[in-house]
């Protein structure tokens, strides 16, 4: 959608013009008196986050004398018995006053917001006089103010104690003040005429330009208060809206509240964001978060340009006054959401938010150049984001004479996206490397984390310099184990963590055991056929097998070598495997495991040995399964141990498009856009034969 942007200055010029007749309306407003008896009706809606405290919203209604005659309380359905059960408790405490209004209990449907819910009950309301609330209720206000707006002025204007105000450069929220002024639009708690509603308003905003072009007068409300401390973190904080007509800005759906959510939600999230680029760039993790009932809190820490911005989502989020130290500014922001429980704080990283962190919350912070690529984030579940710190991912990479290789591997990686994580790089060298290898591994520089050189003094050949090149330090540490002949997507990182994150910990992490890591490269080939290699096309085999999805990842038995991470506990298991079965301690090295399988002719392969140990049992590796075998990783099929010719027709084989940088959206080409559950995931054999986890755990258990 193409967004026009016109100069802010323009706005706030035309918004001035009014500002000679405003002290005629102050006069007018001053002179008003007040609204009779039982003509005002108050609006108040409930969310998951204020259902705690629906007793101490409502009683202001009870114990202060006022003019409100009806109080409707609006939830979503899926709070409507435990919001009932609140306002019972209410109604019956309220019993001696016979004076009390009535409480009606409204639910709205699933899919909608708060803020368009008052205003969809406020266009049906009988009263004259109106009072719309936000879930705080009146809390934070001296109580010259509740009194102010449970007795409001018969005014024709909107009036409260918060709004938004014409700013140079942006709208700013004004704290309440002794005097009164001129608004864009007003905050709850504010009070209005019923007769100033206008249907198809879907936030503040909308009502402000609906009220100042009915009016003719470019206000949209008035701000007046009584030296309130604080109005619901008003005081020092910017509540931009993007659509007011100082910015000028309309977008494709405005930006409002996602706070008020629904039971749907499952945790707290806070996003502390630099300007409106990085907004735009996060937008779809936050639309996710919200779509699927998390409550989400946005800052916007420096002064943004206007920007277009297209989501299917509504957002609210709040930036910083202009005088405001920046880091003190968002350290004023979060105490003001001390009292709530906070599962994720999610930072740019840089200087502003470096001192930020938290006791409970899980602190995320991305580089901002990783940004426009978090996409995938937003497929995570709660419990995936609070453990988003926990693993912990080695990258070892092995080597000996194939300098050009290895310097087009460490390329790739130097383009990987780590989105903040501390990754520490292992070099492993051969006796034998030359000169050129030892030099590039010299030269190499790794800004993510720890970095490690080892060469043997004496050849060990592959099988060892794969083996053990890693060892995991703990149940969190995980190894990336590249051969030189390997090359990496940006995004391979992306891959390994949401696959990690998903099946190690998620809810189900205790179903998981049998997998014992992720494969980067997609299989375009079955090498064990024991007649030879046999090409494979997994989204065929399951389109054929009628697989409701085709486009799912996958199980398979196959251990990959061109590019896979491997788990902790399994790595450990096979390093004691191998040396049991190299020693010749239970069997005769010669004796074949498994039957029918081509890697029982590989002598000097690592894989020969960890097939067996995942046939005995019955483990499996996640593969990606995206179109046109758009591959994480790929083989150059380099000449070596195992590769003595390199023809073009067998390079092309093994060769597999890497997934660009440019198209990281492609990561959630997945069913339901997230990676499967565990248990839902097809299972394939070490032939490619589909199967399921219980068969190869009993065939395992039968040899």
């Amino acid at each position: 959608m193409s967004i026009e942007v016109q100069s802010t200055e323009a706005g706030f010029a035309k918004f001035n013009s009014t500002v000679f007749n405003f002290s005629s309306l102050v006069l007018e407003i001053d002179n008003t008196p007040s609204v009779e008896a039982g003509s005002l009706t108050a609006i108040i809606p409930v969310t998951l986050t204020s259902l705690g405290v629906l007793r101490d919203a409502l009683s202001p209604f009870f114990s202060l004398t006022g003019c409100v005659s009806r109080v409707l309380v609006l939830c979503p359905e899926s709070l409507l018995s435990q919001s009932r059960a609140a306002v019972r408790q209410v109604m019956r405490s309220a019993r001696e006053n016979p004076n009390h209004p009535d409480v009606s209990l409204h639910p709205w449907g699933v899919g909608s917001d708060p803020t368009v819910a008052i205003l969809e009950a406020a266009a049906h309301a009988s009263t004259k006089w109106l009072l719309l609330l936000d879930d705080a209720g009146l809390s934070g206000l001296t109580n010259r103010t509740r009194e102010m707006l449970l007795c409001p002025v018969a005014a024709n204007q909107p009036i409260g104690p918060r709004g938004i105000v014409a700013g140079p450069g942006s709208g700013s929220c004004a704290p309440p003040s002794l005097e009164m002024r001129p608004a864009l639009y007003l905050l709850p708690p504010f009070t209005l005429p019923s007769s100033l509603i206008r249907k198809g308003c879907e936030d503040w905003s909308d009502l402000g330009r609906a009220i100042s072009q009915a009016q003719n007068s470019q206000i949209g409300g008035v701000i007046r208060g009584y030296g309130d401390p604080d109005t619901n973190g008003c005081n020092g904080i910017c509540a931009r809206d993007p659509s007011s007509p100082m910015d000028q800005l309309a977008l494709s759906t405005p930006i409002l509240e996602a706070r008020l959510s629904t039971a749907r939600a499952h945790g707290r999230f806070i996003f502390l964001l630099s300007n409106m680029g990085d907004l735009h760039l996060v937008l779809p993790v936050l639309c996710r978060l919200h779509e699927t009932g998390h409550l989400v809190k946005i800052l916007l820490y420096t002064s943004s340009h206007p920007a277009s911005v297209s989501s299917s989502c509504r957002l609210h989020y709040d930036t910083l006054a202009y005088e405001s130290n920046v880091y003190s500014g968002i350290r004023d922001w979060l105490d003001r959401l001390e009292g709530d429980h906070t599962d994720v704080i999610f930072t740019v990283s840089e200087p502003a938010t470096h001192g930020v962190t938290s006791n409970h919350a899980t602190m995320i912070r991305i580089p901002r150049e990783d940004l426009e690529h978090v996409h995938w984030m937003g497929s995570l579940s709660l419990t995936e984001w609070k453990n988003w710190n926990i693993p912990r991912i080695d990258v070892s990479i092995i080597t000996r004479d194939r300098p050009d290789s290895l310097a087009r591997l460490m390329a790739s990686l130097s383009q990987g996206r780590f989105f903040g994580d501390a990754v520490s790089l292992r070099l492993n060298m051969e006796q034998s490397s030359d000169l050129e290898t030892v030099r590039i591994v010299g030269a190499y520089k790794w800004r993510h984390g720890a970095v490690f050189t080892h060469r043997r003094v004496i050849h060990g050949g592959l099988l060892p310099a794969v083996v053990e090149s890693w060892y995991p330090h703990s149940n969190d540490s995980y190894g990336l184990l590249l051969e030189d002949d390997v090359e990496l997507s940006p995004l391979f990182y992306a891959w390994i963590k949401m696959g990690i994150l998903r099946y190690r910990y998620g809810q189900n992490r205790n179903e998981t055991r049998q997998l014992f890591g992720i494969s980067l490269y997609q299989q375009k080939n079955i090498e064990l056929h024991p007649e030879g290699r046999k090409a494979f096309d997994p989204r065929k085999l399951f389109a054929s097998n009628n697989f409701a999805d085709p486009s799912t990842p996958y199980l398979s038995q196959i251990p990959c070598s061109w590019g896979a991470v491997y788990f902790p506990e399994h790595w450990r298991e096979f390093h004691d495997y191998l040396a049991g079965r190299l020693s010749e301690a239970t069997v005769d090295i010669g004796q074949v495991v498994v039957p029918n399988v081509r890697s029982n002719n590989w002598t000097k392969s690592w894989k020969k040995y960890f097939i067996e140990m995942v046939y005995l049992r019955g483990y499996v590796m996640l593969y990606p399964n995206y179109a046109e075998f758009t591959s994480l990783s790929t083989n150059h099929l380099e000449v070596g141990s195992h590769v003595k010719e390199r023809p073009k027709e067998k390079r092309e084989v093994f060769r597999l498009p890497l997934m660009p940088l440019g198209e990281s959206q492609q990561l959630l080409d997945l069913p339901g856009g997230r990676l499967p559950d565990w248990g839902v995931l097809p299972v394939l054999n070490l032939t490619g034969g589909l199967t399921s986890l219980e068969r190869i755990i009993e065939v395992g258990k039968g040899v």
